[in-house]
This record gives C-alpha cells, sequence and structure tokens, in this order.
C-alpha cells in the first residue's frame, strides 16, 4: 500500500519531474520510484567495490556482510574467513 508523502522540492527538479514523467508515459511516483532505486543501487555497489578493493573480503562475502547489516540493523554479528 502506497502513503502520501510531502516534498518540497526546487523548481527545476519539478520540471524534470514532469518532463520524464511525459516522455516515459508514467505516473511522476514511479519515476521518483525509479530514481530511487537507481540511486541505492549504484550506492550499494559503490559501498560493496570499496570492501572489495581493500583487499579484506571478496565480492561475495562484502555483500553478504552488508546484506546482514541492512537487514538486522541491531545485530552486526557475522563471520570472516581471512
Amino acid at each position: 500500500m502506497k502513503r502520501p508523502v510531502n516534498l518540497r522540492l526546487d523548481e527545476n527538479i519539478i520540471v524534470t519531474l514532469n518532463q520524464l514523467s511525459k516522455e516515459l508515459n508514467i505516473t511522476k511516483t514511479e519515476v521518483v520510484e525509479r530514481a530511487l532505486k537507481l540511486f541505492s543501487k549504484t550506492k550499494q555497489k559503490k559501498r560493496n567495490q570499496l570492501l572489495e578493493f581493500a583487499g579484506i573480503l571478496k565480492g561475495s562475502e562484502a555483500n553478504k556482510m552488508l546484506n546482514d547489516i541492512q537487514t538486522n540493523k541491531n545485530s552486526k554479528d557475522f563471520e570472516i574467513n581471512l
């Protein structure tokens, strides 16, 4: 179920939102949802690459660790096989 949300956006962003909605023939809600999902996915990929680059974890291990942290924010227990 979707809930209404109030936001204050810069006029240029509103124009862009309206244009994308018309060009893609989707609702403004869908434009915002897609943009947020893409932004989140991009940030997640960068975090994973940073841990992998550090040489401590393999890519799959970094993905699992970050997923565990995000899934259960109260418990940070995880294992690393070095």
